[in-house]
């Protein structure tokens, strides 16, 4: 194969060098005159700038094909793009909230998940967060109820962010799953539904977001310390549905409270029956009349 002049006479891509790329036969340019400098490029790779959002330490991203990008990720850009967006909502983070690219109105309180499962690892005891109608964690969770309860008037969305003892607990049986049965973490994270009975008036959460009952409150229970076997009036287990129609039966108060809860299974079913406090945690609280 012989080493042909391009009529640009386009210079080899090193720095340093001056000599012509090199052309194949069939008019392709190479972006260096031969090996020796190809190969000089890729052992000795020029440091990969910061990412260009200020608060950020990574290095930007570079896809396979060698083209690189202002930012390390989806998340940087779209938050160093997004001035106005509000700033996440775990304590110390300077960064700001992830923001749908599509709709800049629409957000999540937090800058990645990462940000919100570190938060959750310093809880001692269960918070919980009214959503905004924008955020969308509500968006999600309305959508998905409303499609299979239409009727339901939602009064309210609240994020649960259990203590660090039940989160832990959650996350290290659903390694050890996973594990076992080689499926991916989503894979064994079944999005269930389930209804219980209030003392208390369940609006009393919109202005307060804080369990009140000390107890027989099904409501002020899974708040406080999550589903537990203990709590079970079926011989200490805990029912599950994929659809809230199913839970629906359960709720007794007017103003009525279902739980949407995290419940680890292999197996993806209607019904999900558990014995095992860990393989549950609940993530929102829907309350509706």
């Amino acid at each position: 194969m012989q080493l042909k002049m391009s009529s640009s006479r386009q210079i080899c891509s090193r720095n340093g060098c001056r000599k012509v790329a090199y052309v194949e036969s069939n008019g392709f340019i190479h972006p260096y005159c031969g090996r020796t400098c190809a190969f000089e490029v890729l052992n000795n790779p020029p440091p990969t700038p910061r990412c260009k959002n200020p608060v950020c330490s990574r290095q930007r991203y570079i896809d396979p094909s060698g083209i690189q990008y202002d930012y390390c990720g989806k998340n940087c850009a779209r938050q160093h793009l997004n001035p106005k967006a509000l700033n996440c909502s775990r304590p110390n983070c300077q960064k700001r909230v992830y923001t749908d690219p599509q709709d800049k109105k629409k957000f999540y309180s937090y800058c990645s998940s990462a940000c919100y499962w570190s938060e959750c690892s310093t809880l001692t005891a269960t918070q919980l967060s009214l959503l905004n109608k924008n955020d969308l964690d509500y968006i999600w969770a309305h959508q998905r109820f409303i499609s299979m309860l239409p009727n339901a008037k939602i009064k309210g969305i609240f994020r649960l962010q259990m203590p660090k003892k039940l989160v832990d607990a959650h996350q290290k049986l659903k390694k050890r799953m996973a594990n076992q049965n080689r499926l991916s973490l989503n894979a064994i994270t079944q999005k269930m539904y389930h209804g219980t009975r209030a003392l208390c008036d369940p609006l009393q959460y919109i202005k307060q977001p804080s369990p009140t009952c000390t107890v027989g409150c099904g409501l002020c229970g899974i708040v406080s310390g999550g589903n537990d076997t203990a709590c079970s009036r079926h011989s200490n287990q805990m029912w599950f549905a994929n659809n809230p129609s199913v839970s629906y039966g359960y709720c007794d108060h007017p103003n009525k409270v279902i739980f949407m809860v995290d419940v680890l299974s292999v197996n993806s079913l209607p019904i999900l029956i558990v014995d095992k406090n860990a393989l549950t945690l609940p993530r929102f609280l829907i309350i509706f009349q």
